[in-house]
């Protein structure tokens, strides 16, 4: 019997989808300054609440263009969580700025180190990224605190989080600036695509006219100013409405389905859920936290021959400065995230998860660790 295989990524799809993608292309006008991306974006800032929201190509690029937004470049220092995504330090290579990579507060925690921070910055600081991974709330008011007494810009990479909170604010509005994306893997599904959140009206324009090859928002000429072809297309957008309109009704079922599993994993020895400190995490995925790496390697391959198939294992997830993409660029090891992302286990935990599967997942790591 072949074994049913359930991935982290689950995009949710129906015919009124396909609707409003069928309309936008019987607009004829399925450019990014398409009337529908102006609705999306307008929608987006009233779920999130903010003032403004820019949609764009890619998460990348929403993070790419919120360096340029604060003018980092050649020389400058971006610091970033040497647990993030790869996706997240590329844009500071693209820039031409240096990306600092700093430690996490501990091995069960994604929240960025104060202490670390602090001993690491320099004259040529601009940027503090925080990076809530697989939807988990991580930095929490001091980071922010940190960056307005050393001013500095507090992006928020936000790419994971759609719904996820800390306290009663919503992840990826309280920096500066937060940089989403809503690729195929995401709540918000476009494909590809990404989008930005300010509370800034100049800092808002900014982002329009960067996206848009120097083209001011106010209208004009292209080459105003530096700019790129960062746009999302209308047909993204279109989709972009409606799958933000089941948002919240997605991060519930997925918060729901995370906490039985978790409940169920509590009894469990060699593995923890991984610890929610401060806030509510989105259900993006159901993370464990292994005893150990050797268990953590055992668990993911015992997971993937059951069918569920580990993202720090599919990615090969390590700190950053271990990736070949940075190996020019000085870094000191951080201990506490290089055990982090060798303990890490992720499950699924998203509408298609059946209670069977459920079972299955749990049966599995019993078999493997022991009740």
């Amino acid at each position: 019997m072949t074994t049913r295989t359930v991935d982290t990524a689950h995009p949710v799809l129906d015919e009124t989808d396909t609707a409003e993608v069928v309309a936008a292309l019987s607009s004829g006008d399925l450019s990014g300054t398409a009337p529908v991306v102006a609705a999306y974006e307008a929608a987006l800032a009233t779920t999130f609440g903010v003032d403004r929201a820019v949609a764009c190509s890619s998460g990348t690029a929403a993070v790419h263009l919120s360096l340029l937004a604060h003018g980092v470049g050649a020389g400058d220092e971006v610091m970033v969580p040497a647990t993030a995504p790869v996706m997240t330090a590329m844009p500071v290579l693209a820039v031409g700025a240096r990306p600092v990579f700093v430690d996490v507060t501990d091995s069960a925690s994604f929240a960025v180190s104060l202490a670390d921070v602090e001993a690491r910055l320099s004259a040529r600081t601009r940027v503090v990224m925080s990076v809530a991974m697989w939807g988990y709330p991580a930095d929490g008011d001091a980071l922010a605190a940190l960056c307005d007494r050393h001013g500095l810009v507090l992006v928020e990479d936000a790419t994971q989080a759609h719904g996820t909170r800390t306290g009663n604010r919503l992840v990826g509005t309280r920096g500066r600036i937060g940089a989403f994306s809503t690729h195929l893997r995401k709540l918000v599904n476009t494909g590809e695509g990404g989008f930005l959140l300010v509370d800034d009206e100049a800092t808002a324009d900014r982002l329009v006219a960067l996206r848009n090859a120097g083209k001011a928002a106010s209208g004009g000429q292209f080459g105003r100013g530096f700019g790129l072809n960062f746009k999302l297309p209308a047909m993204s957008a279109a989709l972009g409405l409606r799958q933000l309109a089941r948002l919240d009704q997605r991060v519930a079922a997925r918060r729901a389905i995370r906490d039985r599993l978790a409940t169920a994993v509590e009894p469990v020895d060699g593995v923890t859920p991984f610890p929610v400190r401060d806030g509510i995490p989105n259900g993006y995925a159901m993370l464990l936290l292994a005893d150990d790496a050797h268990l953590a390697v055992v668990l993911a391959e015992a997971l993937a021959q059951a069918g569920f198939v580990s993202d720090p294992r599919r990615y090969g997830y390590r700190p950053l400065y271990d990736y070949d993409a940075f190996a020019e660029v000085p870094a000191d090891a951080c201990p506490n995230a290089a055990e982090l992302c060798s303990r890490l286990v992720s499950l699924p935990c998203h509408e298609g998860v059946s209670p069977a599967d459920e079972q299955r997942m749990i049966d599995t790591m019993c078999q493997v660790v022991g009740a």
